[in-house]
């Protein structure tokens, strides 16, 4: 297991501050708008120690590590285009070893799309145990060869002759039905899919976000006390403790908010209302402020829990003429 210098990690993530898709914002600083989607190029990447890499592949930051006997690729990207150019980069830096595990930190498509292009492949796929049944749906319509589905209930320990990575699984929802989160503790750096979004506001607009169990994840990740911190969004960071506080306040916030007009049963023109009479500073646009917080709102229950909200139904087929 490599361990490197503390001055050549932090110039590691200067690095990956300045590729990354979103800049990084001083504290006290009005933050600057992203650059234009069609201004970046297709794909940044950078090392962030011998055996790791990252970059940014269209929206999506990916990473990838080297483990000896085989490379460990975390998360695919949005669109095959993503998938294929992040592969090739993989192939670059890690010529002689092949693709061997594929961990999904959750499954929206905006992370995620990219799997589809490794379907007739014979890799491990690593998800939280509540997905398997979904991505075991999407392996068996693949041709030929087929990855195998591995379900994490709480954590993994993928142990390799060059590095080893602990993937955990949250107990319960938390910013989707299905998040992990990857530890790697050679180096302090905690990859976190998008339960912390660096210098951006969270979305808990999924349908089975839970702000409290969400916030039990985040003591989690506090208590590893991280020397950096990766997301699916925003640029890495070595003020991990920072946007996980961030994130923490956020989510307290509308939890405290939802609760007490819960209580009052008032009407979501209310509530937006007082979103914006508590806004927190920049740190999330009143649309999506309000986005979040409406689609918790619709099922935050008397007692302060948020239920998944329940598929729709498929609409009753009608009834054939009779002749």
């Amino acid at each position: 297991m490599n361990r490197f210098l503390a001055t050549t990690f932090t110039a590691a993530i200067a690095v990956l501050l300045f590729a990354s898709s979103a800049p990084a914002q001083v504290p006290g600083t009005a933050s600057r708008p992203a650059p234009a989607a069609e201004s970046l190029p297709p794909f940044e990447t950078t090392q962030v120690d011998a055996n790791s890499w990252m970059g940014r592949f269209g929206p999506t930051n990916c990473a990838w590590f080297d483990l000896g006997d085989g490379v460990l690729l975390l998360d695919t990207g949005a669109t095959p285009e993503d998938n294929k150019n992040l592969l090739s980069e993989v192939k670059r830096t890690v010529p002689d070893k092949a693709v061997r595990w594929v961990v999904m930190t959750h499954l929206h498509p905006d992370s995620n799309n990219g799997f589809s292009s490794m379907l007739s492949t014979d890799v491990t796929l690593i998800v939280n145990q509540r997905a398997v049944e979904n991505v075991q749906g999407a392996v068996r319509g693949a041709r030929g060869k087929a990855p195998t589905v591995l379900g994490v209930t709480d954590k993994v320990v993928l142990v390799g002759k060059a590095q080893s990575l602990e993937v955990h699984a949250t107990p319960s929802p938390a910013h989707t039905m299905h998040d992990l989160w990857v530890w790697a503790p050679a180096n302090g750096v905690v990859y976190v899919g998008d339960l912390v979004t660096p210098t951006r506001c969270p979305m808990t607009s999924d349908q089975a976000t839970d702000p409290k169990a969400w916030l039990a994840v985040l003591d989690q990740l506090d208590a590893l006390h991280p020397q950096a911190l990766i997301a699916t969004r925003g640029p890495a960071t070595n003020l991990a403790t920072e946007e996980i506080g961030k994130t923490r306040g956020y989510l307290k916030r509308l939890i405290a908010i939802l609760r007490d007009m819960k209580a009052k049963n008032a009407p979501e023109a209310r509530v937006s209302g007082e979103l914006a009479a508590k806004k927190v500073g920049e740190y999330c646009p009143v649309g999506l402020d309000t986005i979040n917080a409406l689609e918790l709102y619709r099922r935050v229950t008397p007692d302060g829990s948020f239920p998944p909200s329940k598929p729709p139904k498929p609409a009753a087929a009608a009834p054939s003429p009779k002749k």
